[in-house]
């Protein structure tokens, strides 16, 4: 009977714990409705994505101040945010540029890129009532000899419509169409470097901060 009675006050204890466990929703990032691209150039390979380590969560994070941050365990990214935010861009400058050729890092094909793009996002978190991204890209179009580079820095932020985790997968969303659309814009439809080229470097930076 004792043992019998310990066995069912476990079962209990368990299914109370169970009962009051909060439910973890998982948010995912949407490229939304961007037009499907029917073009094949430029060819772009999209390089992984530079995220701080603090970003490296798979909890949701709300920054409370310049000291102080929140990690939501309710709340989870269904991938690495670094993956997440590769998909949205590389899929919105497949649209931009319309370009069906934007090739994911790690997956480069042999074909030489017409451009190479690294992307450094520094913040990109709730913050109060609003979603900050902070970050910049790279563009790099080379051969042997030469080497063109133009830079695009930028910083955005957002007000959320309430503190729901749709609304702020939702809202981090959009600031990354907004990143991607500045990316595209930065770098003409031009066929690739040849050889012929002088060997020189030119650079281009772009700078757009948005209140």
């Amino acid at each position: 009977m004792i043992r019998l009675a310990l066995v069912v006050g476990a079962a209990l204890c368990l299914l109370g714990c169970a009962a009051t466990s909060p439910q973890i929703q998982h948010l995912q990032l949407s490229a939304g409705a961007a037009p499907a691209p029917q073009g094949d150039n430029p060819v772009i390979v999209l390089d992984h994505i530079d995220l701080p380590d603090y970003l490296l969560r798979d909890e949701l994070l709300h920054r409370e101040s310049d000291f102080a941050l929140h990690y939501d365990s309710a709340r989870r990214w269904a991938e690495p945010l670094d993956l997440g935010i590769q998909r949205v861009i590389g899929r919105r400058l497949q649209s931009s540029l319309d370009t069906q050729r934007v090739i994911l890092f790690p997956d480069a094909s042999s074909t030489p890129a017409d451009w190479q793009l690294r992307v450094t996002i520094t913040h990109f978190e709730a913050t109060g009532s609003k979603v900050k991204i902070a970050g910049q890209g790279r563009w790099e179009q080379k051969n042997q000899v030469t080497l063109v580079v133009e830079s695009v820095v930028f910083e955005d932020s957002q007000t959320l419509n309430s503190d729901s985790g749709e609304d702020i997968a939702k809202t981090m969303s959009q600031l990354l169409w907004k990143f991607a659309d500045e990316l595209a814009a930065a770098i003409p439809k031009r066929p690739a470097l040849s050889d012929s080229h002088r060997s020189d470097e030119q650079s281009i930076e772009i700078e757009t901060t948005h209140p």
